[in-house]
């Protein structure tokens, strides 16, 4: 397998060369005059060709000067995808295949609109069954997480063995990216594997399918889980055991004394990231036939007294998310595209800190509430000077609306869980 991954990695190195040294020539030919036969030249010629090669270094320059790379990012053009079925569709990688897990977030910010991609493997032989695959030669293949945001800037927390940003057009792209991240070797909670569903032990659920991914354990687990499945799956998660006097939303439980508070989420997709906490997790259908789930999970696991539930509803750490106010949402119109604020809409955790960094050349506000409720008193920015930043940390659970005051169309939310 190890072969397999550097043969994979050494592809893309020579891939990414090639095309690279075919666009530079490309360029230097598109400046030489044409002529009708090979032995016909002209004393004007040459500097032809050297004005017009120093005006497109002059031209790059003066792109990247208009586009400068943020502190701390790198940023890629695309290749080719070498996946088989895929030679019509460019890849840019930005984690190569390792046999460890990696897990994090990655920021992006991209020329046009693109997918964002996560392989789970190699497979093993037969593990290949409904999910999703992608393979460079027909052999190795990996399970493949495929998200499509339907954007060209934002955020994603995953895991995975790779990690890769993806387009279905033949024209390469290019990627302004971050990646934090770490890279962890296999354990009892971070893994990758594939797995086939039983049927649900839980009492009242004998007509569902069930995957354990992480067995129950006496242990809190947090952290991020990736998947790619046969089908439309929900995800589970399972804290507890509780106790006779606690009276949760929903319960699972295998013989009717040992209960666990039920999380249940319905994502209606076969492929995605889900950030989960609990004392065991899986992934579950309503339906009675078998499904297939390839996945990555990374998570730390912390021992919990049972009695300090509110610690148990807390992931283990805090993180800062960045909601950018883009530039041009002074005057209407990216409430028609919801990209007055990007992203609009976010998830977090309790304890987690949002920073609205003001990119646009108009001060704004980031004001908790709605133009027509008018503020909640929760949180407000007060205005966001041009190249300020405005910061929160939500410490309670729950759903936040936010506006700007200056400009009401400008919307955005926050959840906490």
């Amino acid at each position: 397998a190890g072969i397999d991954k550097a043969a994979i990695a050494f592809s893309i190195a020579i891939v990414s060369i090639g095309v690279g040294f075919a666009f530079y020539m490309d360029g230097v030919q598109n400046t030489t005059p044409v002529v009708s036969t090979p032995t016909v030249s002209t004393p004007v010629s040459e500097p032809k060709e050297s004005s017009s090669f120093g005006a497109g270094v002059a031209e790059k320059v003066k792109a990247e000067a208009d586009n400068p790379l943020k502190d701390g990012w790198d940023r890629i053009t695309s290749v080719q995808d070498l996946g088989m079925g895929h030679e019509s569709h460019q890849l840019a990688v930005l984690l190569v295949p390792s046999d460890k897990v990696y897990s994090g977030t990655l920021y992006y910010d991209a020329s046009e609109p693109i997918q964002l991609v996560a392989l789970h493997g190699p497979l093993a032989e037969g593990e290949d069954m409904g999910q999703a695959t992608w393979s460079p030669d027909g052999e190795t293949k990996f399970a493949l997480t495929f998200v499509d945001p339907e954007n060209a800037k934002g955020e994603w927390q995953f895991a995975g063995n790779a990690l890769a940003v993806h387009t279905m057009n033949t024209e390469p792209f290019e990627v302004d990216y971050k990646v934090d991240y770490t890279e962890e070797s296999m354990s009892d909670s971070v893994m990758t594997g594939t797995a086939m569903s039983v049927q649900d032990p839980g009492v009242g659920h004998e007509s569902h399918q069930l995957a354990v991914l992480l067995a129950p354990s006496s242990d809190m687990y947090s952290g991020i889980l990736t998947y790619s499945a046969s089908e439309n799956i929900q995800l589970v998660s399972l804290k507890g055991p509780i106790g006779a006097d606690e009276k949760p939303a929903a319960t699972w439980t295998p013989d009717g004394e040992t209960i666990f508070e039920l999380t249940f989420v319905d994502p209606k997709n076969a492929m995605g990231s889900w950030e989960f906490s609990g004392n065991a997790l899986a992934v579950h259908t309503m339906n009675t036939n078998q499904f297939t789930v390839s996945y990555s999970v990374s998570a730390i696991a912390e021992a919990m007294e049972m009695e300090e539930k509110t610690m148990m509803e807390k992931p283990a750490g805090s993180q800062t998310h960045v909601v950018e106010i883009p530039a041009d949402t002074s005057v209407p119109g990216c409430e028609e595209t919801d990209t007055c604020y990007l992203p609009p809409n976010i998830t977090i955790n309790v304890g987690d800190t949002v920073e609205w960094p003001n990119v646009d050349t108009a001060v704004h506000t980031v004001t908790g509430g709605s133009p027509i409720g008018g503020p909640s008193g929760v949180f407000d920015s007060g205005l966001v000077m041009v190249d300020a930043t405005y910061a929160f940390t939500f410490e309670e659970a729950g759903n936040y609306d936010y506006f700007c005051m200056v400009h009401p169309w400008m919307v955005g939310s926050v959840i906490v869980n």
